[in-house]
């Protein structure tokens, strides 16, 4: 039987990611070989991500944050001790976070009627969120696991005043919580913080060892999984906002944007 990562590198990318989500969560026996897939893929997109941040810097996006992280050797490393720690991540987000990095395409580009400090975010763009492509970097993910644990841990250090055997089943239940709730990764800023509106986030649920994990809170977009979500976001320039009103986008984003490769 032919590998999946064989199939996806002769070109058979979007029924090879099709086949991994159906998996659910990935066997042990075939970890190797879907690591490998998410690690061609995230490859692929890192490249793009280099091509888009320098067209988009020449465009004169002024970002609202760090435009670029790439993972270092010591991001490599913390990685790989949240994996032991988290026990979840799946696998597109692991190798995402490890060959691709940060990302924050949001700022002010006004070519791209894409606005964030001081501008009328709705006028441009007459109403259209573009929704600028945003990618966590591993510290952010430490940042986010540790906030997570740490309302257990408060919840535990309220116990000191207890018996010693009500807090130890206290501690129990604790403990029981955070491996029953699951972490719910808080991945991205959504549409409307990105175009600096009070709203929310897009997030990623690391309660199984899944292959291409479904992004919440895509307006729009349910279900919608970060594969597919990197897939939309390249073939706009990323911007895949303006997806839905492709009759209507600016010239310079035609520049932009490409077939996906992965």
């Amino acid at each position: 039987m032919t590998s999946y990562t064989q199939r996806y590198l002769n070109g058979d990318h979007e029924t090879v990611w099709a086949d991994l989500r159906g998996l659910g969560p990935v066997p042990d026996a075939l970890i190797e070989d879907c690591t490998a897939v998410a690690a061609q893929t995230m490859q692929r997109v890192a490249v793009h991500i280099a091509r888009l941040a320098a067209r988009l810097t020449d465009l004169g996006l002024v970002p609202s944050g760090t435009l670029r992280t790439p993972p270092t050797a010591e991001d490599q490393a913390e990685l790989d001790v949240l994996v032991r720690e988290i026990g979840t991540v799946p696998l597109a987000l692991e190798a995402c976070l490890r060959h691709v990095g940060g990302v924050w395409f949001a700022g002010d580009c006004p070519a791209l009627h894409l606005y964030y400090a001081g501008e009328d975010q709705y006028g441009a763009a007459a109403g259209i969120l573009p929704d600028p492509l945003v990618l966590p970097d591993t510290g952010y993910l430490r940042y986010s696991w540790d906030e997570h644990r740490s309302r257990f841990e408060d919840d535990a250090d309220s116990a000191d005043d207890l018996t010693e055997d009500l807090a130890d089943s206290l501690a129990e239940d604790l403990a029981d919580d955070l491996a029953d709730e699951g972490f719910v990764f808080d991945f991205a800023p959504d549409e409307l913080h990105k175009a600096d509106i009070s709203g929310s986030t897009h997030d990623i649920p690391l309660s199984h060892r899944s292959a291409d994990p479904v992004i919440h809170g895509v307006c729009g977009r349910p279900d919608i999984t970060l594969v597919d979500y990197l897939r939309l976001s390249i073939s706009w320039g990323g911007m895949p906002g303006w997806s839905f009103k492709a009759d209507r986008t600016p010239a310079a984003l035609d520049d932009l944007r490409v077939s996906p490769d992965f």
